[in-house]
């Protein structure tokens, strides 16, 4: 529980959700925080890196939370990337080329990525073959 203090600090709500829900057995779906967070609960097959994309946001922090299962978030500094998808400020993310060349985190159950607003990340890699992934994006708005 002491590294999702490192949630806390970033929303307090999305924090108090980890703790006071069984993630497991919440269905899909969008569920309203506090301050403007909230949470998509989703179910999918990891993907094979050859067909994955990055994308960043300008909005609001990803806090990518695995639930049950084991995928390979990659990260790399947009700057390394190139646009194929330009900014839809309504779904706020932009789409990149797939590159093979950012620092991949693997996450299994438990595990949590904080992702900031412009950083380039690909989500739902498979890590050695597809499966399924049960995991909780929140999303946290950039507080000026």
């Amino acid at each position: 529980m002491k590294e999702l203090e490192k949630i806390k600090e970033l929303d307090a709500s999305c924090y108090e959700f980890i703790r006071n829900h069984d993630m497991a057995a919440l269905e899909i779906g969008r569920y309203e925080l506090e301050n403007g967070s909230y949470v998509l609960i989703q179910s999918y097959t990891s993907k094979l890196r050859n067909v994955a994309k990055y994308e960043s946001h300008e909005k609001y922090y990803d806090i990518q939370y695995v639930i049950a299962g084991k995928e390979i978030i990659s990260m790399i500094p947009v700057e390394q990337l190139k646009i194929t998808q330009e900014y839809n400020p309504e779904k706020d993310i932009t789409f990149y080329e797939n590159s093979f060349d950012g620092i991949d985190h693997v996450l299994s159950d438990g595990d949590f990525l904080i992702i900031g607003p412009g950083e380039g990340h690909m989500p739902g890699v498979c890590v050695d073959a597809q499966s399924t992934i049960k995991k909780a994006v929140f999303k946290v708005p950039v507080r000026k």
